[in-house]
């Protein structure tokens, strides 16, 4: 009988120390969520305070939202670099990385009887780029490339699609120099743009990523980039309510040429085959009349 109340006794010890060890990780777990709110606020008077990106901060702080992250200047280069070399070479080059992107065995043969001497080339020169950096490896054979993917993480990420972001940025960027070098116009260009809401009670890093930014002048041109036909309607049409209001612009790209843009009306949505032409013509009609502003602060070569 002793013994029963002393086991008693102990659990009931047993289950004070429980609760009071679930209390303290509560305040533990407050105090952390508090810790990361604070940084963020931070992060976002940062932003709000440095001269490149006030006019964005003020921008967002608009719409009920600060910024957390984003990135500015310099492009990573290799993707970049890569990026620009397969949109030059688009033709054949894209159905030889979404054949690697999608193939499953240790090594495949990707068949060039039908290629020109030109394309074969192009693929040549473009495996000779993945081999530099890592992605595959690869033999020239008489019936066609024999390539042996060894494909990382981020590799992968980057052939799936995440190519056609870097492109984005690559034809908006020269459309945009070439634009705003006539007219006079200050412009910048962010990218991975990571977002919170004001009012947000969530412990996320974040509630909102957008691929581009472009500041021209006084207006912001805020681009989302998909490489295949699935569009994300229910996202493109709350960002175009949120940020697209007559002055500012939401514009969904697209690597799906096939798509016709007039379905989509009165939503943007620009193929990167014609992006350039589509951005310059909504610059051209957004700016009318020239407009002396601050020289280029932000080239990506």
């Amino acid at each position: 009988m002793r013994a029963n109340e002393e086991i008693q006794t102990e659990l009931a010890h047993i289950e004070y120390l429980r609760n009071m060890l679930d209390e303290h990780l509560a305040l533990i777990g407050q105090e952390a969520e508090r810790h990361q709110a604070e940084q963020m606020r931070l992060q976002a008077d940062k932003y709000a305070a440095k001269k490149d990106t006030r006019k964005l901060a003020e921008f967002f702080k608009e719409h009920g939202l600060f910024i957390v992250e984003l990135r500015m200047g310099e492009r990573t280069q290799d993707q970049y670099a890569l990026a620009k070399q397969l949109w030059k070479a688009r033709t054949v080059c894209l159905p030889f990385i979404k054949a690697l992107s999608r193939n499953k065995e240790s090594s495949f043969v990707y068949p060039k009887q039908s290629l020109s001497p030109t394309e074969t080339s192009d693929i040549k020169n473009l495996c000779d780029t993945l081999k530099k950096h890592g992605y595959l490896a690869y033999e020239v054979k008489p019936d066609g490339f024999e390539i042996k993917p060894s494909l990382k993480g981020t590799q992968k990420y980057f052939l799936s699609g995440a190519w056609a972001e870097e492109v984005t940025l690559y034809l908006i960027d020269k459309a945009l120099k070439k634009f705003a070098q006539e007219h006079g116009l200050g412009h910048k260009l962010f990218w991975d743009v990571r977002l919170k809401r004001i009012d947000s009670d969530k412990d996320n890093s974040n509630d909102m990523q957008l691929d581009l930014v472009a500041e021209v002048g006084d207006r912001f041109y805020i681009f989302e980039t998909k490489s295949g036909f699935v569009l994300s309607i229910d996202k493109w049409v709350d960002r175009t309510r949120l940020f697209d209001d007559g002055k500012n612009r939401f514009i969904t790209c697209t690597a799906a040429d096939k798509l016709n843009p007039l379905i989509f009306k009165p939503f943007r949505l620009f193929a990167l085959q014609t992006l350039e032409e589509q951005f310059t013509g909504v610059l051209q009609e957004d700016f009318a009349a020239p407009t002396a502003d601050t020289p280029n602060e932000n080239p990506i070569s």
